[in-house]
């Protein structure tokens, strides 16, 4: 635990990272496939529009999930850079302590 009181978990990190990217599978294949309208009254184009905006907005979605989860990548290397600090500070002060001896 950090002196803040801040603590992670790193395979809870890269799973959280994992899951988002994977849960908008389905959203990105439906955006991408948005079946073509037929002309065939007047509210064909109302329909064709909003269908549109539904698939410019699962992209934008798509977008920010995606970076989150790089924000979560970037926080698991944040993390073990903390890590690797910590321990070299652990182990200088344990050397400055007992001199190098396994007391």
């Amino acid at each position: 635990m950090s002196e803040n009181g801040i603590r992670a978990d790193r395979d809870r990190l890269r799973g959280m990272a994992s899951a988002l990217r994977s849960s908008t599978d389905k959203l990105d294949a439906a955006a991408n496939n948005a079946a073509d309208m037929p002309q065939v009254s007047t509210s064909a184009e109302k329909v064709s529009h909003t269908l549109g905006e539904l698939s410019k907005t699962a992209g934008a979605v798509i977008a920010a999930i995606d970076e989150i989860a790089r924000d979560i990548d970037a926080s698991d290397g944040s993390y073990g850079e903390l890590d690797n600090r910590n321990a070299e500070r652990l182990r200088k002060e344990y050397y400055d302590e007992y001199g190098g001896r396994a007391d």
